[in-house]
């Protein structure tokens, strides 16, 4: 008898316990339905807020950055977000790195490198170039210079050119004061590697591609978008961040 009672004393507690589980996970679900869904945006979307925000109020060089295929001085920087920081440019291809390649002008060094430290492959990976330095010598810089908004090699961005947009990361520099490569200076933007010129969908030969306007490119700032991976992992990798810095900008900007 004493183990039937035991049995009938465990019976209504075993049901409560369900009960309460059963309801937990009701009021689980239920918020879990009542909850917004995260916003999502489109790259079309992203782009009409990002020049929305290129206005003069939030331009940040003092002086016209140079446009590399055009020469031109007629680009200019704008934080278009918290830590983000937007221009529209040329896209003159840029083949240096590890990759071979014809142009007579290649050089086989980056200024950034690859997490396993190997100089980056133009061909392979979408990268997208900056001034080495503050041609001015002042500081704060006139111009945009990278090193003054907490943007690091390999630096993700995002890239846009008519109806296609793409992640590319910090590669390279344009020649800095105490370099003597080419005729070119730190106060041009608008050069980018071959691949980010064929995920584009612009010609992309060293030697007779790039297109003279109308490339974006959205560079975030921080070390959490600092890209990592080898060689033939980086494009991938960048890609993988498309989406979540479309929503990231396009909820930063109230789009």
């Amino acid at each position: 008898m004493a183990g039937a009672a035991a049995l009938a004393l465990a019976a209504p507690f075993a049901v409560r316990d369900a009960d309460a589980a059963t309801t937990q996970a009701a009021v689980k679900t239920d918020a879990a339905a009542a909850a917004p869904a995260a916003a999502s945006y489109t790259a079309a979307e992203v782009l009409a807020g990002v020049k929305k925000n290129m206005t003069s109020s939030k331009k940040v060089n003092s002086k016209p950055h140079i446009n590399t295929m055009t020469r031109a001085k007629n680009v200019n920087v704008y934080q278009v977000a918290s830590g983000v920081y937007a221009y529209t440019s040329s896209l003159a291809v840029d083949d240096d790195g590890s990759d071979p390649d014809p142009d007579p002008d290649h050089q086989g060094e980056t200024t950034f490198q690859d997490s396993n430290g190997k100089q980056l492959a133009a061909h392979h990976v979408p990268f997208y170039v900056l001034g080495d330095d503050c041609w001015d010598r002042k500081s704060p810089c006139p111009h945009f210079f990278y090193k003054e908004h907490n943007i690091k090699g390999r630096q993700f961005a995002l890239m846009f050119y008519k109806s296609k947009c793409i992640g590319a990361i910090f590669g390279d520099t344009q020649t800095g004061n105490d370099q003597t490569t080419s005729d070119n200076d730190s106060r041009e933007l608008g050069e980018a590697s071959v691949k980010s010129a064929s995920l584009l969908g612009i010609p992309s030969s060293g030697t007779t591609g790039g297109v003279d306007n109308g490339v974006t490119v959205v560079i975030f700032s921080g070390s959490s978008w600092v890209v990592n991976g080898s060689n033939s992992k980086l494009s991938d990798n960048a890609q993988a961040l498309v989406s979540k810095a479309l929503n990231s900008l396009g909820s930063s900007m109230g789009l």
